[in-house]
């Protein structure tokens, strides 16, 4: 069956091949040969049909695809497969005059990617005088990901028992392939009246296969059925009764719906009578084998690899079944009001006031556990219970720009933000015992009740205050000043023990910084915009917040003639927390020039570069048998539950990316472009097992690309694009599939327009 398969795949794509290449070459021949006898093609005119202009454009090819190397990497990062594809539509309507009471003026739609590629789209805008405004937009998006390295136990080859092997894990455990598809639309009444309506709804679908994971005393590998949809509606009102004045209400409604749902999957070993299981995909070590004293004596974790599957030993940790559901609702209702004004001479207004009451509810979850936890000798776990909470926010801002005289103005801006969190949990837990996976599970025991609350609210004041003063037309300078205060309440109406998440609190944080900008234009042709801020709290809420901030931006553009533009931009993120056993200092930091040269409309030249650093360190507890060479052990009195050592979690992935492009037109009808694009990351980071490689931390992902166009007759035009893709790491391949792979893409094409 799979030769069958396989055999047919191939054939599918040397089909897919053939017809792409030769209905695209009897194409070009065909035009090319009408081509020979007729003058330079001519842009098409407009079509005038039923009172309105008409003009459509469209592209139909498609792809060949050839890949080689890792396929899930592939489709992770570009995932572009052959087949034919629409790959553009636009349509243009215009009315030409009011003669047939149209019902709009404008139409303009346009769509790509149709046939299989992971992104597609299309829009539509209608439109009709003082009357109405249309938009709407449909995206549909593939997601997939396979970086082997997530989640990975990261198995090492040759882990057997009793002759047996356990199979290494070569994709992620944690593996997507969903589809999301985005519904937009929004109609205004009336959009030039002082009164406009707008109506406004959104819908966002995810679903598709994912993998997941479960721990109960090893973990087994879950089959997550993703069904998640957000439908958002919205209505706003607009008044205009000045100029240069404008009042905004807005209602938005967002219904969330979560239905992924769980069940087990891998099950690769078998009871003795048959029965399915598994003993966990995390196997770094052969299970250690039963004890004398077990129900089954002191045998192996596996007791015959000799049947199919292999017969496992039924009192190690293991799994019979799993499922869990837990439906998901929440609905967030925000009401919002807005206003601008600048009517009034020197003065520039603007504010907003949301409110959100939102309800998240858990009617009914439920967790089945078959299988045997042998620390605890639980043979069956079935969890009920339901939870709810509400997500109460109010917001406001408002801001004030007063241009106190030509040169000098002065702004304010207050932010206000208040948000509570309060949720209640009620959790049932029934335990049956049991010391083999052969054995009945025993009588169902008392429940355990986990019933429990807690709140989560923040309470947020900011205002910045700014001086801005023009020095002179080329110079000017504005100074600021930023206080931020934060109120975090951490309170609990009533816990179990068994929901002890710490208890209640308050923390206030106090921010100040300042902000100085700088602009200067040393010729008509030159300007510099340079901003720093420097800002420190009396505390923090996490480790890696910081106490301490500096920020450093400097942007410059240089445009000696009108076609030849170089800019530059330099951006340094520093943010410290100096606690002791902390420790946390992270930065990020970005330099990026560019250059465009447009001479004339036969060619042009693009050119970037950039340097981007991201690093941070911060204390950390970790476990990890054996010991790491230098490990450093947790000092005498400090707290760090069951770890035993303290790390830095050091992190630096310091990436250098690259671009050039050409385009060269030497005749109207003939475009072609060529360009280069790398990105390369050469980093590091702490160790924490022994088994774990550097991964995208060093690697290279390189992008060439050509492409051509060429007039055949008027209106119609063969297109050609060739994309490499090419990836691989630097670092070591570690007990899984090599990720490299590089890949041929071309995609051929007619465009024509009527």
């Amino acid at each position: 069956m799979i030769a069958i398969v396989s055999a047919y795949k191939s054939l599918e794509y040397s089909l897919a091949r053939a017809l792409l290449l030769g209905g695209c070459l009897s194409l070009s021949i065909l035009f090319a040969s009408a081509d020979a006898s007729a003058q330079d093609a001519q842009e098409p005119k407009e079509m005038i049909r039923g009172g309105y202009a008409i003009h459509q454009t469209v592209d139909l090819g498609g792809h060949i695809a050839d890949i080689s190397g890792s396929g899930p990497m592939y489709s992770t990062l570009v995932n572009m497969q052959s087949g034919p594809r629409i790959l553009s539509h636009f349509l243009t309507m215009r009315a030409t005059n009011s003669k047939h009471f149209p019902l709009f003026d404008t139409l303009t739609t346009a769509s790509s990617g149709y046939g299989g590629d992971p992104n597609n789209f299309t829009t539509l805008r209608l439109s009709k005088g003082k009357l109405y405004d249309f938009q709407g937009m449909f995206r549909r998006n593939r997601q997939y990901f396979d970086y082997n390295l997530f989640s990975n136990p990261l198995i090492p080859a040759g882990v057997t028992s009793n002759g047996y092997t356990f199979p290494q894990i070569y994709s992620s455990p944690h593996l997507f392939n969903t589809v999301r598809r985005m519904t937009d639309v929004t109609l205004t009444l009336l959009p030039l009246s002082k009164v406009s309506i707008r109506l406004g709804y959104s819908q966002n679908i995810m679903q598709g296969p994912t993998l997941s994971s479960v721990h109960f005393g090893t973990e087994a590998l879950l089959a997550q059925n993703w069904r998640n949809s957000t439908d958002t509606w919205l209505i706003g009102v607009d008044w205009k009764p000045l100029p240069r004045t404008s009042f905004t209400y807005e209602e938005h409604i967002t219904h969330y719906k979560g239905d992924t749902n769980s069940s087990l999957t891998g099950l690769n070993l078998q009871l003795a009578g048959g029965t399915p299981t598994t003993l966990g995909f995390d196997n770094v070590s052969a299970p250690a084998a039963s004890s004398a004293s077990s129900a089954c004596g002191a045998h192996p974790a596996i007791l015959n690899s000799a049947t199919t599957p292999p017969t496992a030993n039924p009192c190690l940790n293991g799994y019979l079944q799993y499922s869990r559901l837990q439906p998901t609702r929440t609905l967030f209702p925000t009401e919002e009001f807005r206003f601008q004004s600048s009517d009034i001479k020197s003065l520039k207004f603007n504010g907003r006031v949301m409110y959100t009451g939102a309800n998240m509810n858990l009617p009914s979850y439920y967790e089945y556990f078959n299988g045997l936890e042998s620390r605890t000798a639980s043979r069956v776990e079935t969890t009920t219970g339901s939870a709810k909470g509400q997500r109460i926010n109010v917001n406001a801002s408002f801001g004030i720009v007063w241009q106190a005289s030509e040169k000098l103005s002065i702004s304010n801006q207050y932010e206000f933000e208040n948000f509570r969190q309060p949720s209640l949990v009620s959790l049932s837990t029934v335990t049956q015992s049991g010391a083999s996976m052969l054995v009945t599970p025993g009588a169902a025991q008392e429940p355990e009740i986990t019933a429990g609350g807690t709140f989560l609210g923040m309470k947020t004041h900011s205002n910045t205050v700014t001086a801005a003063y023009a020095i002179s037309p080329r110079a000017s300078i504005s100074l600021g000043y930023r206080y931020r205060s934060r109120l975090i309440d951490r309170s609990m109406p009533f816990e179990t023990d068994a929901l002890a998440e710490g208890t209640a609190y308050t923390l206030s944080i106090h921010e100040n910084g300042g902000i100085l900008g700088v602009s200067l234009r040393p010729t008509r042709q030159w300007s510099i915009n340079g901003n720093v801020e420097i800002a420190y709290a009396n505390r923090t809420y996490t480790q890696v917040s910081p106490r301490a901030l500096q920020h450093y931006q400097i942007r410059t553009t240089y445009r000696p003639k009108t076609w030849a533009t170089f800019s530059a931009a330099f951006n340094d993120l520093e943010r410290r927390n100096n606690v002791l056993y902390v420790n946390h200092l992270d930065h990020s930091r970005s330099i990026t020039i560019g250059a465009s040269v447009v001479p004339n409309e036969h060619y042009s030249f693009d050119l970037s570069y950039g340097y981007l650093d991201i690093f941070s360190r911060t204390g950390l507890c970790y476990a990890a048998t054996p010991a790491l060479t230098g490990a450093v052990s947790i000092p005498a009195g400090t707290s760090c539950g069951s770890n035993p050592y303290l790390g830095t979690g050091y992190y630096d992935a310091p990436t250098n990316y690259a671009s050039i492009g050409v385009t060269w037109s030497p005749i109207k009808k003939l475009h072609t472009g060529a360009g280069y694009r790398i990105n390369a990351i050469n980093g590091s980071t702490e160790m924490l097992n022994t088994r774990q490689v550097p991964g995208t931390l060093q690697s290279q992902f390189h992008t060439p690309y050509a492409n051509i166009a060429w007039t055949i007759a008027p209106g119609w035009s063969w297109k050609a694009d060739w994309n490499y893709y090419g990836y691989g790491e630097g670092g070591a391949v570690g007990p899984t599939l090599p990720r490299a792979f590089h890949s041929n893409l071309f995609t051929l094409g007619v465009h024509h327009e009527f």
